[in-house]
Order: C-alpha cells, then sequence, then structure tokens
C-alpha cells in the first residue's frame, strides 16, 4: 500500500532543503544548526589549569602564564630533547553528539623549538564500545603550526555509525614546546531526519532564466599516465580508447620543472592526440618545484618553468593548456610547507605573472590549489588576487561514508563557498582534485605505502560511485567551473621515481577509475558512474538553477552551447524506486532524451572498458519530462546523441603468422564522430557480433589476436563506434 504525504510534509522537505544548504561565512564552509540543539560541547580556555583533561605521553603539562591567547593562562606540552617522540596529548571527552552529528572544533597554537616530528596539532577520535578507536579527524598537521605566533587551528567531522564516544586532542608530537589556548568544539549540525514521501511524484523545476555557472568547463580527472611509460598497444586498446569514449572536457595535469626538449616532445605526443581529440581544456600544475629564496631566484625558476609551457603551447601546439599553479597542494620540497608561507607561494606566482605577461602566453595562474579548509583559498584571494586567474581546491570525502545521504547538502555547501569567494573577484573556481576517503596514512600492503580509495575492492565500492557522482552533481551545483577526479588511472605497479613522485618500490598510487597492475587494466565501479558524467556533462555549457522538492533527489542540468543540447543528471538516494517529473521553466526542450542508468547493484562491467549502452529513450513534451528512477541510482538523460550509426568498416584484412596469431588490419574511419572500433571474433561464419564474441576494443587500425590457435578457422568482424555509442554495421 503506497504511503500517503500531505502537502505539509512536501513543504517541510522544501524547507529542509533550504535549511540544509544554508553555509557560514569564510573557510570552514557550512554551519547549519537545528533548531534546539546546544551549539557548544566543549570550551577550554585552561583559566582553571588542566581541571578535566587527561594526559598521555612522556611529556611535560602544565596550564602556563606566561603564554596565553586570551585570558591569563594557556595549556603547555614540553618534550624535552633525549625523550622519544609519542602523542604527547592532552584529551577530554566531548559528550552530546551521536551518529551523524557534524561538529566543527578550534583552537589557537603557539610553539617554540619544533624542528622534527609531526608538531603540534588538534584531532578529534572517536572509539567504539570497547574503546578503540573508529575514526579519527586531524586539523592541520605540520611542524610549522604556532611557528611565527598564535595560529588557529580547525577540523570538520562527522560521528561515525560504531562511535559510542568521542574525545578531543591537543597533540605534541616532536621535541619542543606547544601551548594551546581558546579550545572550542560547536555542534555544526544536529541530524533531523528528512519526511519520507513515499510514493508521491517527486517534483524538480530547472531554471533556465536562472544560470548558475555561464560557462561550465565540464566534469573531469586529474592525469598522471601520460609520465607512465605505456606501449602502443597498451595506448591504443585501453588508455586512450577509454579517455575518448569517456570524453572528459577538463584534466588535471602532471607537470615537471626537469622535463628537458626530449621529454617535453615525448609529452606532447601522449597528450595531444588524446586531449585535442576531446578538446580538453588543461590546468597543469608542478609537483617538485625548486626552492628559491630571492627575487632573482623567482625570476630565474619562472623562467624555466615558462620556457616548458611556451614550447608545449607554441611549438607543440597545445594551445589548449590554460590554467597552471606552481605547486601541488602547496608543497616544497616538503609536503604543504607554503601552507605557512603563503607570501612565498605569491612571490613565485608574481614571477610566473610577469613572466607569462611578458611572452604574451594566456595561461592564467591558479591558487592555492589546497586541499582542506581552503583557508589559503581565502588569504590569496584578499591578497594576490591581481596575479590569480582562477581559484580552485581538493577535497578528499572523509567525513561521510558512501551510504550517508547527507553527504550531498554538506558537500553543496562547500561548492559553493568556493564559487562564491571567486565571483567575488570576478573570477572562477575548480575542484582540481576529489576523492571518496584514503586509507589510513601508513598502511602499507607488499612492504608499499598505499594511497588509494578506502573502498575498493570492498561492498562500498559500489555506493563510492555515487558519492562520487553526488560530489560532481553538487560541483555544479554549486557554480564551480570544472571538475577533475583523482584519477584517471592507476600509476602502474612498476615506474621510477619521478618529479617528487616516490618510486614504486615504496609507493601504490591507485585511484584510477581503472586498475593498472601488470596486465590488469580491469574498471572499477565508478568508471560507469563518473564516466557518464564525463561524457554527457561536457563544457562549454551553461549549468542552471534547479529546485527539488525531495532532500533525497539530486538534480543537475546544462544546456551546451553551441549545439544547445541538453543533459541531466539525477541522484536518488531513496530505498525505492520514485516517479521523477522534470520540468523546465523558460525553455520547451522537445525533443527525445536519451535515458542511461548506473545502478550499483547491477555494474555494467565491460571487460575492454566499453561504456553501458542506453536503456532507452523518454520523450519531454511542452518541458515536462516524466520517468521513475530507480533506489540508489544515477540517471543520466541527454540530447547529446544522434541516431546515425558510423559507416561499417572497410579493407579488413587478416593474416596467420606462423605461431598462430592472426593480423587484423582495416581501412581508417575518418567521420567526424569516430570514437574507435570494437573487434568480435567467431569459429561461425555467419555469427551475430555480441559481447560474447567481441574480443578487443581499440582507437588502431590494426590488432593481433594473440590468443588464436595455430591451425583453428576463426572469422572476424570489425565494428566501428560514434561518439554517441553508435556502432556500424558489420
Amino acid at each position: 500500500m503506497a504511503a500517503t504525504v500531505t502537502k505539509a510534509a512536501v513543504l517541510s522537505a522544501i524547507v529542509l532543503i533550504l535549511a540544509t544548504i544554508a553555509f557560514a561565512d569564510g573557510p570552514a564552509g557550512p554551519a547549519t544548526m537545528a533548531a534546539g540543539a546546544t551549539p557548544v560541547l566543549l570550551r577550554g580556555d585552561f583559566e582553571e589549569g588542566l581541571a578535566g583533561w587527561a594526559q598521555d605521553g612522556q611529556g611535560e603539562f602544565a596550564a602556563d602564564k606566561d603564554e596565553h591567547h586570551g585570558g591569563d593562562q594557556s595549556a603547555r606540552i614540553t618534550v624535552a630533547r633525549g625523550t622519544a617522540i609519542q602523542y604527547q596529548q592532552l584529551l577530554h571527552k566531548v559528550k552530546g553528539l551521536a551518529y551523524r552529528d557534524r561538529v566543527n572544533a578550534t583552537a589557537w597554537v603557539r610553539t617554540r623549538g619544533v624542528s622534527d616530528g609531526a608538531g603540534a596539532y588538534m584531532a578529534l577520535e572517536f572509539l567504539g564500545a570497547g574503546g578503540q578507536r573508529v575514526d579519527i579527524a586531524h586539523s592541520k598537521v605540520s611542524r610549522n603550526s604556532g611557528k611565527d605566533g598564535w595560529e588557529r587551528l580547525a577540523l570538520e567531522a562527522v560521528v561515525p555509525k560504531t562511535a559510542s564516544s568521542t574525545r578531543l586532542l591537543l597533540v605534541l608530537h616532536a621535541h619542543g614546546t606547544a601551548w594551546f589556548d581558546d579550545v572550542e568544539v560547536v555542534m555544526a549540525e544536529k541530524l533531523i531526519e528528512w519526511p519520507d514521501l513515499g510514493a508521491v511524484q517527486r517534483q524538480a523545476v530547472i531554471h533556465a532564466n536562472r544560470v548558475v555557472q555561464a560557462k561550465f568547463g565540464g566534469v573531469g580527472f586529474h592525469v598522471f599516465d601520460h609520465v607512465h611509460p605505456a606501449s602502443r598497444q597498451l595506448l591504443d586498446e585501453v588508455i586512450d580508447k577509454r579517455w575518448r569514449e569517456l570524453n572528459p572536457s577538463f584534466a588535471r595535469l602532471y607537470h615537471d620543472r626537469n622535463w628537458n626538449r626530449q621529454l617535453l616532445d615525448k609529452v606532447a605526443a601522449r597528450l595531444d592526440d588524446r586531449m585535442q581529440w576531446t578538446g580538453s581544456e588543461l590546468y597543469m600544475t608542478t609537483w617538485n618545484p625548486k626552492v628559491a629564496k630571492t627575487a632573482d631566484e623567482w625570476a630565474a625558476y619562472a623562467r624555466q618553468v615558462v620556457d616548458s609551457l611556451e614550447y608545449l603551447v607554441r611549438t607543440k601546439g597545445m594551445t589548449n593548456i590554460k590554467y597552471y599553479c606552481m605547486t601541488n597542494e602547496l608543497d616544497l620540497k616538503e609536503g604543504g610547507t607554503l601552507k605557512d608561507d603563503l607570501p612565498r607561494f605569491k612571490a613565485y606566482h608574481q614571477a610566473l605573472f610577469d613572466e607569462l605577461k611578458a611572452r604574451k602566453l594566456d595561461i592564467r595562474l591558479l591558487a592555492t590549489d589546497e586541499s582542506g579548509a581552503w583557508d589559503t583559498i581565502d588569504w590569496a584571494a584578499r591578497n594576490m588576487d591581481e596575479i590569480t586567474g582562477v581559484y580552485g581546491g581538493h577535497y578528499y570525502i572523509n567525513q561521510y561514508t558512501p551510504d550517508d545521504e547527507r553527504f550531498y547538502p554538506w558537500f553543496l555547501s562547500k561548492m559553493k563557498w568556493g564559487a562564491a569567494l571567486a565571483r567575488k573577484h570576478g573570477k572562477d573556481f575548480i575542484l582540481g582534485e576529489f576523492g571518496c576517503k584514503q586509507v589510513p596514512p601508513g598502511r602499507t600492503v607488499g612492504g608499499k605505502i598505499m594511497d588509494s580509495c578506502l573502498y575498493w575492492d570492498t561492498p562500498q565500492e559500489p555506493l563510492a560511485a555515487i558519492q562520487l557522482v553526488e560530489a560532481a552533481v553538487a560541483a555544479i551545483n554549486g557554480g564551480v567551473y570544472a571538475t577533475g577526479y583523482w584519477t584517471f588511472a592507476d600509476f602502474p605497479d612498476k615506474y621510477g621515481s619521478t618529479g617528487g613522485v616516490p618510486s614504486s618500490s615504496i609507493y601504490a598510487n591507485k585511484w584510477g577509475v581503472f586498475r593498472w597492475s601488470g596486465g590488469n587494466h580491469s574498471t572499477r565501479a565508478p568508471y560507469y558512474a563518473y564516466g557518464l558524467l564525463t561524457k554527457f556533462f561536457r563544457g562549454p555549457a551553461m549549468v542552471y538553477a534547479v529546485n527539488v522538492n525531495d532532500p533525497r533527489l539530486r538534480v543537475a542540468a546544462v544546456q551546451h552551447h553551441g549545439a544547445k543540447t541538453w543533459s541531466i543528471a539525477v541522484v536518488n538516494r531513496n530505498s525505492r524506486s520514485v516517479p521523477v517529473a522534470v520540468a523546465v521553466q523558460g525553455a520547451t526542450p522537445s525533443a527525445s532524451f536519451r535515458k542511461y542508468v548506473y545502478d550499483p547493484k547491477h555494474i555494467p562491467f565491460h571487460p575492454f572498458g566499453d561504456l553501458q549502452a542506453p536503456v532507452g529513450k523518454v520523450a519531454m513534451k511542452d518541458g515536462r519530462l516524466t520517468d521513475t528512477v530507480g533506489p540508489l541510482t544515477l540517471t543520466v538523460y541527454t540530447t547529446a546523441y544522434d541516431d546515425n550509426p558510423p559507416g561499417p568498416v572497410q579493407g579488413l584484412k587478416v593474416d596467420a603468422a606462423a605461431d598462430g596469431k592472426r593480423n587484423l588490419t582495416w581501412q581508417a574511419n575518418d567521420e567526424k564522430d569516430f570514437c574507435y572500433y570494437r573487434v568480435f571474433r567467431s569459429d561461425r561464419t555467419d555469427f551475430v557480433p555480441d559481447a560474447k564474441t567481441q574480443i578487443a576494443s581499440t582507437i588502431a587500425t590494426k590488432f593481433t589476436d594473440a590468443k588464436a590457435e595455430l591451425g583453428k578457422e576463426y572469422h572476424y568482424k570489425v565494428l566501428a563506434v560514434d561518439n554517441s555509442g553508435n556502432a556500424s554495421r558489420p
């Protein structure tokens, strides 16, 4: 029996949506509070000493009147030379928290004599019923924190399901002294259950007269594979083929200051066909910037960097390089060094700005490419806007698990904050890196430090794909210019130390939407979810505002420039199928929309990485599209397609080698919207090409069937596939 839903319940849902997407000023992002919640959970000014604070570790703990941020004294931790560095810390219980509560914590820190270890920082630790740690959230961790005076530490966390208790940690992991003062833990959002709207039809309204982003650049990837050795066959059948089919219009690229002309030629050769094919806008950032300390050194380094950029643009024709940042994550020799020396970051960018301007290179500088709180982006907007062409940062989703429906409104508020900050200065905001939760730092497998998504190869991987899509939808609706998921492909198992990236002997980076482990290049679940967005939410496009009356439904809509085609994404976080009506106000598109679905319970894995086919068409009549979307699914509706298949492949020849292998060649398809070829084999002459007979996908006009047996008769067919996914006749 269908549940009965009143108009009041629907209105309540709308109010909840509006309340949830509210966000506070400042780089911390969202600060939603439910009515009646007690905001302050813990406040520590240490005016009464260390009462209530437990002490842990072989340090000296005291209340100190000589140093204080506010009031008359602070808490001090001193670790003497010769003492083993541990997690010397003060601990305090935080009461009043429950599952899914979102909490913000702040503290002020001052240090002296800290030159080793991790430094001074703050953390919230969540403990299970047995007292074991089930999760932890950190503030910035740096040995430079508080070095030049009192510095504010901040963190944000969401209480995990398995937590029974919470405690705040003030930590000194170093020799030296740290003072902490004015500690505060505040309830940012107390969970209010969203109403269940039952079987009522959900209403989504696309406002074609309310533009969120007039020149959306697209959903894309960070790309690192151009510096990893790859055979021509691997490029043709995996890397370049999949890039073409996923067709992203934006990419963030690794850059190395030490590339000579030979290496620049190799990089350009690897990237040119691929990126020009998809028309991808490129953002480059250097992984191992040179340490420079004087104006002359900054100018010399800027000339070195711009030499390589100019060569790629003007000599190699990579005119799609549009953005550059002098370092990834504000690294300089060590991770995050420039977070504590932003004037130095500005000095680098000033030298780069001057050099780019002198050479009349249209490449805009991005600030600051930081993960986390984005306070450095706020600083850049206030202190170096005149030399900054675009703002941007990274975010990894550590606060919410993939099955948590409350993730989207929280992330949307962060995207709105970044886009609003940039727009205030007439600029755009780029989400240069993002991903789900990382494996805990320091985890090793086979002696290698793992850097990968926590949910790979677990039951949560299918829903992690939904969370990634939600993050991209939030970025689109938040007004972000472009997104770059980390990463397109895994780092291969074997590679040398390159440009500040550790050698494969100690480090394994496995974040790709497909694997790169020996000969295993199989796809992961996000390939078939995020890949639908990279293919159909391309730039340049117009992003329109969307209102939805169900807090569990997320909808984004774009109209592509030029062709004026439409793409609409619907993520359903309801645990049931729901009817949906999508209306467009201010325009009346009447075309039939192709419908694509990613269902985490039925992932369309394909051995050659071919994207899933559409499940049908849905007509939009008089500006209104009605359909039913499945539980916990992504549905993409698009008019960015045609129904005309490419012409049949011509000139197919098969030659048998002495060892039994068959070498296939055919004529190139030169149609404008051609994408790749599918190769099929059977022992029957009259076979129909299907999934069982497909043996390859490739962008090349040749293929070697290495699994063919000597003396056995085979029959082959090759089909051309276009950008709409239409396949030719055999």
